[in-house]
């Protein structure tokens, strides 16, 4: 028996099943992004390239996202810490 590797966009995707949680409203913004990411990608079978259009995100971000949470595998050889970027607010602290 060959044991069959899922391959979407380049990566190896995980069996890892995802259930996106009942109430999302009570989370924060970045956690609903993360969670919106995944659902696309392992429920409604998008590729990376339509997750990041849709949700106007960077690629790499949602690359690390859906690593992060196991669904697909790191490919790097020597796989280093992701430093994930600050975003500046565009409202101003008194």
């Amino acid at each position: 028996m060959v044991a069959e590797h899922l391959e979407r966009d380049g990566f190896h995707v995980t069996k890892k099943v995802f259930t996106k949680p009942r109430n999302t409203t009570l989370l924060d913004p970045v956690r609903k992004r993360e969670i919106t990411i995944c659902n696309l990608f392992v429920n409604d079978g998008l590729p990376m390239g339509d997750i990041v259009r849709v949700l106007d995100d960077k690629y790499d971000h949602v690359v690390t996202v859906l690593i992060e949470q196991g669904l697909i595998q790191e490919r790097r050889k020597n796989p280093r810490a992701v430093k994930e970027e600050r975003r500046r607010s565009v409202f101003r602290k008194f």
